[in-house]
């Protein structure tokens, strides 16, 4: 009867453990989540069971990342990352090694991504080797983008892209046309999969593109359907295809796969006069006037504040891969 009783007392600390720790997180692990599938995650290490590779072996590629401002730093050591953190606009590095200076249009993979109760962290690997004092390296670093506690525990993207796209963004979003062969308005589904054990599976098409795509294509039937990529990256025996809307996989050079992407985010640019302005959405500071940002598709309300003026405001509804230009004339 007591070692009963001491176990339904740990079940209810257990149950009351796990209730407090999901009331805590919020829609945290889902952010996590939703950010991890945008970037398509690079993965390091030596392989399977640690059987092959170094600690910083790429074992699969996967999307690439564009700085849009100077000032982040990098380091050539794994040991001494650089952090750089973003808090209100403003930049700095908060610890680690200053190796290299890395400037807007630099290209990294993600390597991580962690949503934390005030933060969201991106593990970054430079795409190409950069020279060093003893030799050339690739450079590492992370990027903290720090929020209220309220936009991450509600898991809300749009604010949380909003920022980070003022600072990295994905290669070629919103700023490539789809391909032709891409356009056409009546969709189709993949087709079915042969049932043999030994045949890839592709996943069903995005609605917005109607072509037929089979396993075993090569990467010239596949350019051949969709177009030219909007990205193109080989790494080993395993190629990816990006196109907006979808990610076409091969290996050999045979298609194995088709996943899709992030919604096309919208491009919102934001001016005011006087200048220098900051910019809420949804009630969350997000930038400072000029800005660009990059949308979901959906309602939001745009805030103009500036110290000494009236506010400005107004609800804006954001179409898909649209363009959309806010001019605020602020007055006293």
């Amino acid at each position: 009867m007591i070692r009963l009783k001491v176990f339904s007392l740990a079940c209810l600390l257990g149950f009351i453990w796990i209730a407090a720790f999901a009331q805590d997180t919020g829609q945290r692990p889902m952010l996590e989540d939703s950010i991890q599938a945008r970037y398509r995650l690079t993965i390091l290490g030596g392989g399977p069971l640690g059987i092959r590779g170094g600690d910083n072996a790429i074992r699969r590629v996967g999307g690439i990342v564009v700085l849009q401002q100077d000032g982040f730093f990098g380091s050539f050591s794994r040991s001494t990352l650089t952090a750089n953190a973003i808090r209100e606009g403003q930049l700095k590095v908060l610890t680690g090694a200053k190796d290299v200076p890395l400037a807007r249009g630099e290209k990294f993979y993600v390597t991580s991504v962690y949503v934390g109760s005030d933060l969201v962290t991106l593990g970054l690997l430079s795409t190409r080797t950069m020279p060093g004092p003893k030799k050339a390296a690739q450079a590492w670093a992370t990027a903290n983008f720090f929020f209220s506690p309220e936009t991450l525990a509600q898991g809300d993207l749009q604010k949380v892209y909003a920022v980070i796209d003022q600072w990295i963004l994905p290669e070629g979003s919103g700023s490539q046309p789809a391909p032709a062969s891409a356009a056409s308005a009546s969709p189709v589904s993949a087709p079915p999969v042969n049932s043999s054990a030994a045949a890839p599976s592709v996943s069903k098409m995005p609605s917005s593109i109607a072509v037929e795509l089979k396993p075993g294509m090569s990467r010239e039937e596949v350019v051949s359907a969709l177009g030219t990529p909007v990205q193109d990256v080989t790494f080993g025996e395993h190629r990816w295809l990006t196109y907006p809307g979808i990610t076409v996989s091969l290996e050999q050079g045979k298609l194995t796969s088709a996943e899709r992407n992030a919604q096309a985010l919208a491009s919102v640019k934001i001016s005011s006069d006087p200048s220098g302005a900051d910019v809420l959405l949804d009630g969350s500071f997000v930038s400072s006037t000029p800005a660009v940002l990059r949308l979901q598709a959906g309602t939001c309300k745009v805030t103009v504040k500036l110290s000494g003026y009236a506010d400005w405001e107004r609800e804006v509804k954001i179409l898909p891969g649209s363009e959309v230009s806010l001019d605020a004339k602020l007055s006293k």
